[in-house]
């Protein structure tokens, strides 16, 4: 039987590849460049190790771990600063306690905090499937002080998205089951807390010591001769009861998964399907990491900070690298990334790299306090951006699965559709290779 040929060698391709090779799978990915990881390639220069996308991940995960553990990624707990996050809001630094001592932070009006704590005796109103805002679900469970606040920290946290258009039940699925479970996000979470087997580990924050190049590479090492960069596809074709695609050569597919940007995808990929993959929405995102002496960079212990609905800066974070990750700054040195851009700041792009650093300087150093003097430097602007999952978008997936229904043994994945994090994208992984294993069962006489 022919192999499942995965176009994308980032980390949603690999993912894929990973997932269905674990399961005894014949696999082969196709990646145009010469080295797997895509965007979220690490750069590593005279003693900085800098991941331009994701840094870190959460582990345990019912997807994620097998294949962290199958393809022998050497994860190891963040540092005890990965507990601590930060909120910079109307000029104030927060720190966000796991603690109910958040109730007395300043973030909130006491009118704001009376109305959040009542969540769990708030009914539901309208339609239980709706395809509501973040901005607007956290509003009418929280209330609109307490709404709005959760809702742009998760926006800016997870999609660089504008709250008002990010589709809560597309984008963060487990918090409105939640309320689908239990008619409250609180008791629906108190439910699953109670239900997880007594001495589970609780899921934390875990790093590499490579970075996400670390995990790119041992998945593409796990891969073996299935992975295989340097092969540009320019076209597929359906050929009898699987395809053909065409990277340089021929090879023949019983299954084919594109994984690539949907941009990149509609290139290749009948022209119905492309037509429906035109539509996807993105946003520019510009990274820019700041490094230098610690007592020029005085970045605080902690995972990072998030700009609030109220805190007159362009950033949307700032994360700390060197307090959570070892070695990703020089010995006495420290590492901040600041992030910008997203949807609701899409005129970031007309900043130069050099006005983008100054930028960066001055807000970190507004936010922490003190002024801050980097001696490294770097600007990563992100060509495909970020995906945005918006309002309509489980519409649009809708779309797409009719179509694709009509194209049998071609799959979509990666993070343009169902999860743009390492658990989204396992997860994913894991209902590709579920629907592969399905249809060689029903191949087989």
């Amino acid at each position: 039987m022919s192999p499942t040929v995965v176009i994308g060698g980032g980390l949603g391709g690999l993912l894929a590849g990973a997932e269905l090779a674990r399961r005894g799978g014949e696999v082969v990915v196709l990646e145009s460049c010469g080295q797997p990881g895509g965007v979220a390639r690490s750069i590593v220069d005279n003693g900085w190790l800098f991941d331009p996308a994701a840094g870190s991940v959460i582990l345990p995960h019912p997807a994620l771990s097998p294949i962290v553990e199958a393809a022998g990624i050497a994860v190891e707990p963040a540092t005890p600063a990965a507990r601590r996050r930060f909120v910079y809001d109307r000029g104030s630094l927060s720190e966000l306690s796991e603690s109910p001592a958040t109730v007395f932070s300043p973030l909130l009006s006491w009118r704001g905090k009376a109305r959040a704590v009542a969540e769990p005796f708030i009914r539901r109103t309208g339609d239980a499937a709706s395809d509501e805002s973040l901005s607007a679900f956290l509003a009418r469970r929280f209330g609109p002080e307490a709404g709005r606040f959760v809702a742009t920290l998760m926006a800016h946290g997870v999609f660089a998205g504008d709250p008002a258009e990010l589709s809560a039940r597309a984008g963060f699925p487990a918090m409105v089951e939640l309320e689908d479970a239990a008619g409250s996000i609180l008791r629906g979470a108190v439910r699953r807390l109670r239900a997880r087997p007594k001495g589970a580990p609780r899921p934390r924050t875990h790093v590499t010591r490579g970075g996400m190049s670390e995990v790119a590479d041992s998945l593409a090492e796990y891969l073996g001769p299935g992975f295989r960069p340097g092969r540009e596809v320019s076209a597929i074709e359906q050929r009898g009861d699987g395809w053909v695609v065409h990277a340089g050569e021929e090879l023949e597919a019983t299954n084919v998964i594109v994984t690539c940007s949907a941009a990149a995808a509609a290139r290749f990929v009948p022209r119905e399907l492309a037509g429906i993959l035109s539509r996807s929405k993105t946003a520019p995102v510009a990274v820019v990491g700041l490094g230098g002496p610690a007592p020029d960079l005085p970045v605080p212990d902690g995972f990072g900070v998030l700009a609030g609905p109220a805190a007159a800066i362009r950033a949307l974070g700032f994360l700390f690298e060197s307090q959570y990750a070892p070695g990703r700054a020089p010995r006495r040195h420290r590492l901040a990334k600041a992030i910008y851009g997203g949807a609701a700041d899409r005129a970031i792009s007309e900043l130069d790299d050099g006005d983008l650093v100054e930028l960066a300087v001055a807000e970190l150093g507004r936010v922490i306090g003190v002024t801050v003097r980097p001696s490294w430097v770097r600007v990563v602007r992100p060509g495909s951006g970020i995906p945005q999952y918006d309002v309509g978008h489980l519409r649009w997936l809708s779309e797409l699965d009719t179509e694709l229904g009509r194209w049998r043994g071609l799959l979509l994945g990666g993070w343009c559709y169902r999860g743009i994090g390492l658990s989204g994208l396992a997860a994913d992984a894991v209902r590709l290779a579920d629907t592969v294993e399905g249809r060689r069962l029903d191949r087989k006489p």
